[in-house]
Parts: C-alpha cells; structure tokens; sequence
C-alpha cells in the first residue's frame, strides 16, 4: 500500500464521524451514510440467494450467469448509462445486473434499469469493499462518467475482476486534475482496463489522471442515445401538462435552483403571455413554499401546483392574460415534460452550483436557455450551432422576447435536434466496450 493510499484511507476514516453528525441535520446524507455503512450486509443477503458459487473457492468470474458491476454517483450518471446497459442485455441476455450509487437521488434511476440488485456502494475502505467484491463476484465492475473509487477498484483488481469506466469524462476545472486529489486516484485510475471517453479532450484528462492511453477509446456519450430514447413515442402519451395557452410561450425550466427561479420570475415578470413551468432540482415542500413567496411578492400571482392541476384551473388560465407559474411539485419525468414547451431553460449555471443536462432539452428539438457559469463541452457546442444561448440579467429579457418569434425558436429548436443526432452512438460503443470485459472474465475462469 502506497503512502497516499493509506492518507486516503485515513481521511475516509477521519471524515466517518463528521458525515454520521451531519446527517442528524440532513435526511439526504443521513439516508446515504446509513446505505452505506450497510450495503455489505445487504449484498451478502442478497448473493447467498442469487449467486451460488460454482467453485469451492468462490473466485469471482466463476459463477454463472455472469454479473455486472454498474455504478454510479446519482441519478445523472445512471440514467446517462442506461442505453448501454439495455444493449448490452440484448449482448448477454444471461447476465445479472448490480447497480450501486452514492446518492439517495440514485435510488429510482437504479430501479428503472430493473437490475437485478440495486442499493448504496460501501464505504470506500478495504474493509468494505473486499467483502462486497467477494459476496458479488462480478464477471465486471463498470463505473459511469465520474465516481471512480479507488479502494473499490482496489479491491475488484485483487479479485481479478476487470474494471471499465463509460460515458467517461473529466470536466477542465475538475480537482480530480489537481494535488493532492490526482495523487490519490492516480493507481486507481490506472488499474482501469477499459475506458469509453465522451472526447478527445476527455482522452486528454483522463490519460493526466492515470488512465493508460492503450486503455482508452473515445466512445461518446450515452446520453445522447438515452435523451431521444425517452422521447419516442411522446406524441401518443397522454399529455402531463394543461393544454398551451394560445398565443403563449411556454417556458420549461428544468432542475432549478432559487438564483434561477428568482431571476426567471423576475424575467418574465414584464412578459404577460409567458406561461413560466418552475421544475425545482429538489420538490421539496420548502422549495414549493419559497417559489410561492418569491412569485406573490414579485409578479402577485399565486402559483399553479403540479400535484393540484385539474381540469377547471387549466380553464382558468386559458381565459385569464396574466399567467400564474406552475411548479412542478414531483420528479422522473423531466424529458417527458420538454416535450410539452416551446423554449427550455436549464438551470444550474447562473451561480455556478453546476450546469444540469442541456442535452434532454435540445433533443426535444427546443431552443435551451442557460447561465455561462459551467464547463459542458455539450452547452458550448449547443451555442456554437446557434441552438442556445447564455444568458444573464441583463439579456434574458431581450432573449426571451426575440424567441416570442416562433420561426427563431423552429430554426433554434431544428438545430438542437441536428446536434444530439450528431453525437448518438455511445450506448452501442460502450455495450461493445464492457461486452469485451465480461468475455475476458469469463475466458480466465476457464483456464
């Protein structure tokens, strides 16, 4: 064990009692901590049931049907990864799924890929992961886009499993690139057998963390694959949304935080016949409540409430001029719900808490709003092809009244749609990618 594993094992170990204090205060991280410290016992529970060792020895890569390892952060990254797992079924209809993510958000994006088990990766310590490697024994561990661990990859490369990264990406002011973070990851980022890089520059970064450069292929990104996928067949579901007010614009904002709702609703607020749709990063009754006060104090207007729409209130905003926002007030169906706008805006970027997907938006062919604080190689390629815009203060308005023409918005909305087409292809490349993983897996076991 290298001086900087065993810091790194150290600050897991020091920062245990602070996470367990903090999460008396947050039942997000309370949830977390909690899966975490269980999820060996949990897999255990679950391998002693559902995979049977074939050997005596239980060597992982010596059971059938073969397993895959996928985890990831949060949601984002699992449903980004989804495209690849669903192919890669119909490669290995034999195998079992395993899914793992380190954020409670994670949860229902595990259970929509109906794996086989899903819960919280553990604890990043050996004393953790050995366990969980061996009570798995997975023919592949497979991370997605960001989360590697290092004493997880550790402990997979100890039980001879191989390990991939897909959707893989390293953002231009990550501090994975930075010391002492890059010392620390460097081994576990170099025992990775497979990498699907999203970009050339992506290559780039990833061969500073530690990446092997034979390992890496630049594969694209799933995402683009999995964005027109939860569009198709759209127009024959039936619609989630009252029915556009006529002569209106209506303005999807996705996963905001309250700099975006404060600045939106004060945009609009000189816009009669903007119909502004507020979707919350987090719907919590504390987010609905600041959204209320922020809109009666500043457009004094009530809101509109997801969860309370009926077909009487949809009536009373057609015949009205001055229309309240509607808040949606529940989670998983975002994709579905750019379907129904005609502009989008993505927030996360005005106060730099990180750009969320712009790519779900473009897909629905919408021209996408965003602020000019994040790092997205995909937000900038949407502007460069004149499919969105950045926006501040002091544009927003003149932006918002230019897309009131919906000739600019068709032409804008035609070009988001040409870009995500542009770069589909990584579910299949990054299927092929862990396909390769499970074979070599399987082909050792044999000998």
């Amino acid at each position: 064990m290298s001086f900087t594993d065993i810091l790194y094992s150290i600050g897991w170990q020091t920062v245990r009692p602070v996470l367990w204090i903090a999460g008396r205060f947050s039942d997000k991280l309370a949830r977390a901590v909690a899966g975490r410290k269980s999820a060996v016992d949990s897999m255990r529970n679950w391998a002693d049931e559902h995979r049977p060792a074939s050997g005596a020895d239980g060597t992982p890569g010596r059971t059938e049907p073969p397993l895959v390892w996928l985890h990831g952060a949060s949601a984002g990254e699992l449903a980004g990864a989804a495209p690849i797992i669903a192919r890669l079924a119909r490669r290995l209809p034999d195998m079992q799924l395993a899914v793992t993510y380190s954020s409670p958000s994670g949860e229902s994006a595990a259970a929509r890929l109906q794996p086989d088990y899903h819960g919280f990766v553990p604890l990043d310590l050996l004393g953790h992961t050995a366990p969980a490697v061996a009570a798995l024994r997975p023919a592949a561990l497979v991370y997605a886009k960001y989360d590697v661990w290092p004493n997880l990859t550790r402990a997979a490369v100890g039980h001879g499993v191989p390990v991939g990264l897909v959707n893989a990406t390293v953002r231009p002011g990550s501090g994975r690139l930075r010391r002492p973070c890059r010392n620390m990851l460097r081994r576990a980022y170099r025992a990775i057998d497979a990498v699907g890089a999203v970009s050339e520059a992506d290559r780039v970064r990833l061969e500073a963390l530690g990446v092997r450069p034979e390992v890496i292929e630049v594969t694209g990104d799933a995402s683009f694959d999995q964005a027109l996928a939860r569009l198709e067949g759209t127009d024959e579901r039936p619609l989630r949304l009252p029915p556009r007010v006529p002569g209106a614009l209506r303005l999807i904002a996705g996963s905001t935080w309250p700099d975006d709702e404060a600045f939106l609703v004060e945009a609009v607020s000189g816009l009669q016949r903007v119909e502004l749709v507020l979707v919350p990063h987090e719907p919590t009754p504390e987010a609905v409540t600041r959204i209320r006060h922020l809109v009666e104090e500043r457009l004094d207007r009530p809101i509109r409430l997801y969860s309370q729409l009926d077909e009487a209130g949809a009536q009373d905003v057609r015949s009205g001029t001055e229309l309240p926002p509607l808040v949606i007030d529940a989670v998983g169906f975002l994709a579905e719900l750019y379907a129904e706008g005609d502009l989008a805006y993505v927030g996360g970027g005005l106060a730099g808490t990180g750009l969320h997907s712009v790519i779900e938006p473009a897909a629905a062919e919408l021209p996408v709003l965003f602020g000019a604080r994040h790092d997205r190689w995909e937000a900038t390629g949407l502007v460069e092809a004149d499919a969105a815009r950045e926006v501040d203060r002091t544009s927003i308005y003149a932006t918002l009244v230019t897309l009131l023409d919906p000739r600019r918005r068709r032409r804008m909305g035609e070009a988001a749609r040409t870009f995500v087409q542009s770069h589909t292809g990584g579910a299949e490349a990054g299927a092929a990618l862990v396909q390769r993983l499970v074979e070599v897996s399987r082909a050792e076991a044999r000998l």
